[in-house]
C-alpha cells in the first residue's frame, strides 16, 4: 500500500512537472508564422518558457514547432532547444516543410484529424515528440 501511494506520488510530480514545463502547441503569438505556397498548411514556431535568462539569452528560450492543416488541426510538432536555430524561412516542399538544419515535418496524407490533433497534443505534453538534434 505504501508502495503504491509513494508511485501515484512520483507519477503526479512528474505529470505536474512535465505539464509546467512544456512548450505550448497553441500560442497567441508565435515567433514565427509561415504558410504555405498552396495555403492547406502553416507552420508556427512557439516559443517556451524559459525560467531564467541573462540580458541577451532570451533567444536560448526552447520551443516548439508546430504544422497545422488549413482548419488548424496538427499534423506535426517538433521540439526545439533553442529559438535561436531557426536562422531562416521555412522551405515548403511537395510533402514536408523543412527548417534547415532544425527541422524537416511530413504533411499528413490524409489530412489531420480531430484525434491526430489530440494524439499530437498528449506527445507534446509528455515531451514524446521529435527533437531537433535528430534532424542535424
Amino acid at each position: 500500500m505504501k508502495t503504491a501511494l509513494l508511485g501515484l506520488a512520483a507519477a503526479g510530480l512528474f505529470l505536474v512537472g512535465a505539464a509546467a514545463t512544456s512548450a505550448p502547441v497553441d500560442c497567441a503569438t508565435p515567433v514565427l508564422r509561415s504558410v504555405s505556397p498552396d495555403t492547406r498548411h502553416r507552420l508556427e514556431i512557439c516559443r517556451g518558457r524559459l525560467f531564467f535568462a541573462m540580458p541577451g539569452q532570451s533567444g536560448d528560450a526552447p520551443g516548439m514547432a508546430v504544422l497545422r492543416d488549413a482548419d488548424g488541426q496538427i499534423e506535426g510538432v517538433v521540439a526545439l532547444a533553442m529559438l535561436n536555430a531557426v536562422e531562416g524561412p521555412p522551405r515548403w516542399e511537395a510533402d514536408a516543410v523543412a527548417l534547415p538544419l532544425v527541422a524537416r515535418i511530413a504533411y499528413t496524407s490524409g489530412g489531420a484529424t480531430v484525434l491526430g490533433d489530440a494524439f499530437w497534443r498528449l506527445r507534446t505534453w509528455l515531451r514524446a515528440v521529435p527533437r531537433d538534434e535528430e534532424f542535424r
